[in-house]
């Protein structure tokens, strides 16, 4: 039996590179800071360089005749409900505010990757969000929209 990569992950991996093409391009052209090409277009390179990366380990894999092993329907739509929960993240941005959208997001999220504890996801949740309102209101040259902190 051959290995190949499945079509969600091949998609999946396509809208990636997608979207790091349009940030590098939309970035580059919409303002030539030192900000944009700087810290977005390495960042989009790096993405798709990673993208690069994951695509030719499937393909040496397939090479060498290595037998994927199937995923459970569950795993696949627990990655889908991640996936939905980082578009809940981005669109609750301006919303709720980036603090309250991060804390809802680590909750919720370390909650779906296994912890079961009642206290561990919120603790967690409420030191990452507070570390990286601190680091990023610091990184950012504009305020970010905040709720709480």
């Amino acid at each position: 039996m051959t290995r190949r990569i499945s079509s969600t992950h091949l998609f999946f991996l396509t809208l990636v590179v997608a979207a790091s093409l349009f940030l590098i391009w939309s970035s580059a052209g919409a303002s030539p800071t030192t900000y944009n090409l700087i810290v977005v277009v390495p960042a989009g390179v790096i993405v798709i360089l990673l993208t690069l990366w994951i695509l030719i380990g499937e393909w040496r894999a397939m090479s060498a005749g290595a037998v994927r092993k199937r995923t459970n329907l569950s795993e696949t739509f627990g990655d889908i409900l991640l996936l939905a929960l980082f578009a809940g993240l981005c669109l609750g941005l301006t919303g709720v505010g980036f603090d309250v959208a991060t804390f809802l997001f680590i909750w919720i999220g370390v909650h779906l990757c296994g912890e079961r504890r009642l206290w561990a996801p919120p603790l967690f949740a409420a030191a990452c969000t507070f570390l990286m309102v601190k680091f990023f209101g610091s990184l950012f040259p504009f305020p970010m929209p905040l709720l709480v902190l």
